[in-house]
């Protein structure tokens, strides 16, 4: 519960002496035999690490150490009417005392007890007016617990008195009412000892040190909710996170704060409010392992564990993450103390408290949550959400150049001899796909509506049905796109000798006739051969070493290849073609707008959500179209990439072809995810019946 309340306890009631003081009868009321037992019980069974510090003005400055226990420091400051006055008690108590004995506390005794030399006033039958050197044990803890061990009380004139049935069940009322206002409830008790006890003591020797308890009473501490974590439970269970509170507090206390912060809209014992007792009772078999059996059926409607202990967390955890019920839970789980640590190690992931937490947890975990707050716990999901995405982002985008750039080069050099795409070209294309778009989709920064689904499965392939539809999709219609401006746009007549710019047998510009631009290729392919009359390669000639030895003797001889192959063949240097010109900025400006969609995993149709937000995908988008435009269109630089300057007409028909990107988007996500639906990458897991509908819908279903 420290991570849903602000951790600034405050003592609001207090029943002693057969009396409940409140706001309306204030603590300095009571009986001073009362208020002196008070203080120093909580002061002197406290630890010297906690400390307050308060103003002139009555205003706490500082508070260092266990909450709780500065809490109880002022309200013996409250009782004693004097600021700073348990400064006095722990002067004359010292921590190194003579014959000072401690019993720390333990989450399986629920209680911590002290014990100095002390004078009583009181005989040792508990009658008043006597005083006697006695060694006293004071005890605070568990208020249902210590209360177990009292077998007297303290009246208001400071006598002890045997507490009756009567009196204890009104005390046990009392205690009802304190936890059902969610008030966190101790008792406190002491009790005389002619000789000083044994330090060291554990186990039974502690529990009989620990009992005949004398009663003092029973302080409500109120814990404010985080105003911030009502909002954070709501959107927890937007997506598909289930909170689980497991807590140390008597269970109507737990119930009450889980009310409040809307883990439940009631309480229901035995349902979704169990204790740790009970838990153990009903999942743990006599040779300790878990019941799954039993598990299952507690498990899914289970919100609430109170008055457990680490060994209950731990088993908690184990069970979820064994559970074949539904679909494999992803655990996390936050803890601050030193036996926390087997449940932080062995949950998915352990949240340890960066203020209250001990190294031990903190060491044990995997995120140390700094302020101690369950909204920031909710905003690390939100940011393992955001860097997950991001990662599938940029795999989607690779993986669909990387399929269209191979397809393109290996079935294009198959046919034409040679790539349409030249090397330069292609580390071009591996910048883009490699470095910029890494930069540029994983710095999307976290959004409100990835809290608004359900998570991925755990045993999901990091390659989904949706990215692998997209992939494909997109790397399809980029293939058919390029294939038809490589076979459809290209001549297939050898050039106007008088003027390259125009096709011989056409005698038209290429941008007047569709299936006429300068591509350099012939018109046979490999499976054919040249012909004497072939003018598509000029015949050899000495003066100059570009032309081909083609002559009668020659004739069907020599296999048809692209012009540019014959050129290099023969020492010359391949010329720039407008039409792979084109056809590499076509290629590339698809990239560009794929990007775009990159940007969406879930098939959202609006690409452009959110996209100014991130500054760096916008400049990395506009630098890739400038450098583009630079090795196009720059003297020496398009030389060097192999590419020839292209017209405004060029540049806009390639801006139209790439952007059919976009609205091929939003058709493939009509596509059935069913085609494309991938293998799990986890063995050994039988999904059930919701799993597979869970992946056919896209929908997740996973608590946490």
């Amino acid at each position: 519960t420290g991570t849903l309340t602000t951790g600034r306890m405050t003592v609001v009631r207090l029943w002693c002496g057969g009396q409940l003081y409140d706001e309306r009868r204030p603590f300095e009321t009571a009986p001073e035999a009362l208020k002196a037992a008070l203080a120093n019980t909580v002061v002197i069974n406290s630890s010297f690490k906690s400390e307050v510090e308060v103003s002139g003005g009555g205003q706490v400055v500082q508070r260092d150490g266990n909450d709780t226990e500065c809490a109880l420091l002022l309200f013996a400051d409250a009782v004693l009417q004097g600021t700073g006055k348990h400064l006095d008690i722990r002067e004359q108590y010292p921590i190194d005392g003579p014959g000072r004995v401690s019993v720390p506390f333990s989450s399986e005794r629920k209680m911590m007890s002290t014990a100095v030399p002390f004078v009583a006033t009181t005989d040792a039958r508990g009658r008043p007016g006597v005083k006697r050197q006695v060694h006293r044990l004071f005890t605070k803890g568990a208020a249902e617990v210590v209360l177990g061990r009292c077998s007297t009380v303290l009246n208001p004139d400071g006598s002890v008195a045997p507490m009756g049935a009567q009196q204890r069940g009104r005390l046990e009322e009392e205690l009802g009412q304190f936890a059902g206002d969610g008030l966190r409830t101790l008792t406190v008790a002491f009790r005389d000892l002619e000789a000083p006890p044994q330090a060291g003591l554990h186990g039974e020797a502690a529990r009989q040190l620990e009992s005949q308890l004398t009663f003092v009473g029973v302080i409500g501490l109120d814990d404010h909710i985080r105003p911030e974590v009502p909002e954070a439970i709501r959107t927890c269970a937007a997506a598909g996170i289930v909170v689980r509170m497991v807590t140390g507090d008597d269970p109507r206390t737990a119930a009450a704060i889980a009310v409040k912060c809307g883990i439940i809209e009631g309480a229901v014992p035995g349902t979704n409010v169990l204790t740790g007792e009970e838990f153990r009772e009903r999942v743990l078999g006599r040779d300790g392992q878990i019941n799954m059996h039993e598990f299952d059926q507690i498990w899914p409607s289970l919100r609430v564990l109170a008055r457990s202990s680490p060994m209950d967390k731990l088993t908690l955890v184990s069970g979820l993450q064994q559970t074949r019920q539904g679909v494999p839970q992803t655990v996390a789980v936050t803890g601050d103390g030193t036996n926390d640590a087997p449940a932080l190690k062995r949950a998915d992931v352990g949240f340890a408290m960066g203020k209250t937490g001990t190294q031990v947890a903190q060491h044990a975990s995997d995120i140390i949550v700094m302020d101690d707050n369950f909204a920031s716990i909710v905003q690390a999901v939100k940011w393992g959400r955001c860097v997950y995405d991001n990662i599938c982002k940029f795999l989607q985008f690779q993986l669909a150049v990387n399929l269209s750039a191979c397809c393109l080069a290996v079935i294009g050099a198959s046919i034409l001899t040679e790539s349409p795409l030249n090397v330069i070209q292609l580390l071009w294309v591996n910048m883009i796909m490699d470095s910029f778009a890494s930069v540029a989709l994983a710095t999307e920064d976290p959004r409100p509506d990835l809290l608004e689904r359900s998570p991925y499965p755990r045993d999901q392939p990091l390659l989904s049905n949706r990215m692998i539809r997209q992939l494909v999709g997109h790397s399809g219609w980029q293939l058919v796109i390029l294939f038809l401006m490589i076979f459809a746009l290209g001549d297939v007549c050898p050039p106007d000798p008088a003027n390259h710019d125009l096709c011989e047998a056409y005698g038209k510009l290429y941008h007047d006739a569709v299936g006429t631009m300068r591509s350099g290729r012939p018109e046979s392919y490999d499976s054919q051969y040249f012909t004497y009359e072939d003018t598509c390669i000029p015949p050899f000639s000495e003066d100059d070493p570009r032309s081909f030895v083609l002559n009668e003797e020659t004739e069907e001889m020599t296999p048809a290849r692209p012009e540019a192959y014959c050129v290099t063949e023969h020492g010359g240097h391949t010329p720039p073609s407008r039409h792979f010109t084109i056809l590499f900025t076509v290629f590339v400006l698809m990239q560009l707008f794929n990007q775009i969609n990159s940007r969406k995993l879930h098939g959202e149709s609006n690409v452009f959500v959110g996209i100014l937000d991130n500054r760096f995908f916008v400049l990395i988008m506009a630098m890739e179209f400038l450098m583009q435009l630079v090795m196009v269109e720059f003297p020496w630089v398009n030389l060097a990439m192999g590419c020839k300057g292209l017209s405004m007409n060029d540049w806009i028909l390639c801006i139209m072809i790439g952007a059919t990107e976009l609205p091929v988007n939003i058709a493939i996500s009509y596509l059935p995810l069913e085609w494309f639906k991938p293998r799990s990458s986890i063995k050994g897991f039988k999904k059930g019946d919701d799993q597979d509908k869970a992946e056919k819908d896209d929908v997740p279903m996973l608590s946490r």
